[in-house]
């Protein structure tokens, strides 16, 4: 095994548009608003984690300064400015973590920055990530730029909980939600890339990992490395009970076995059974999330 292998999370992190899954609409919308050249000043990207929120951003920051047109296609032989912005060293595209970043003082100097025009491309663009983070003061000293930024500047805006952006700032953006990708393309995607990575898992075992992940991409590939992680070169003693132990999910058995000690009211054999389940080391949230959905079917 290389030393510097890289995890698959990152190896397979989308670099243009057509590489990104289970986002169509979105992406067909964002293409068309490049190429009529009708883009806004600022985009919102919103969505659970893992779904490509902050991959669109960096793939539409590249798309908007490449110098081989409007859609960015540098995939295989990067012009300058997709290089460095896929390597978050380009001058004019400034990417923050709004969680690192929280106050009104961060904000006021992004704002004195942005009153200079880009240097080496056509647009100075702002990625801020997990926008929500900002403190309420940070919002209302970014609201003005944002309502009248100059022609050059763009903000691109990625978070989790769209909840907690104020209203003023929301109505100010072009909102996309991205959504969590279907089972389906999700399975077509993993067999593909074990299939690059010259690997085999057993069907089950990675339908397993897409119902753990529930819809997120960087989910499922990290939980394909820790399975490739956890198994002989061959990968012949893969099967679905070791994935129970690596991923630490419980056997629905499991949990009709504590159902029905619970309705027999046998509450000494509820106790023991469920600390049996505890000593699994099975994360309590997984676990109600199953028994809940065992309830459900009933």
């Amino acid at each position: 095994m290389e030393t510097n292998r890289k995890i698959l999370a990152i190896k397979y992190r989308p670099q243009i548009f057509e590489d990104l899954i289970g986002q169509d609409i979105i992406v067909e919308a964002l293409k068309k608003s490049i190429k009529q050249n009708s883009i806004p000043h600022a985009y919102l990207f919103t969505g659970i984690r893992g779904v490509g929120k902050t991959t669109v951003a960096r793939i539409l920051a590249k798309s908007l300064n490449c110098v081989n047109g409007q859609i960015n296609d540098c995939k295989t032989k990067k012009c300058n400015n997709c290089e460095e912005i896929s390597e978050s060293r380009h001058i004019d595209v400034l990417e923050i973590d709004a969680a690192s970043k929280t106050g009104v003082e961060d904000v006021r100097d992004l704002i004195e920055f942005s009153r200079y025009p880009p240097t080496s491309s056509k647009f100075k663009i702002f990625i801020i990530d997990e926008v929500h983070m900002l403190s309420k003061q940070a919002f209302n000293a970014l609201l003005k730029t944002l309502e009248e930024p100059p022609k050059y500047l763009k903000f691109i805006f990625a978070t989790t909980e769209v909840s907690k952006i104020p209203i003023t700032v929301l109505s100010r953006c072009q909102r996309f939600d991205l959504m969590r990708v279907e089972f389906e393309i999700l399975l077509k995607f993993l067999k593909n890339v074990l299939n690059i990575e010259k690997n085999n898992l057993p069907d089950d075992v990675i339908k397993l990992i897409i119902k753990i992940s529930e819809g997120s991409v960087r989910d499922a590939l990290s939980l394909m490395d820790r399975i490739l992680l956890n198994t002989s070169e061959d990968n012949k003693n893969v099967d679905l009970k070791l994935a129970y132990k690596v991923f630490g999910y419980l056997d629905k058995s499991y949990l009709i076995d504590l159902l029905e000690k619970l309705l027999k009211g046998d509450e000494a054999n509820v106790i023991s059974h469920y600390r049996n389940i505890y000593n699994k080391g099975i994360e309590p949230k997984l676990f109600l999330n199953n028994f809940l959905e065992i309830i459900y079917y009933l």
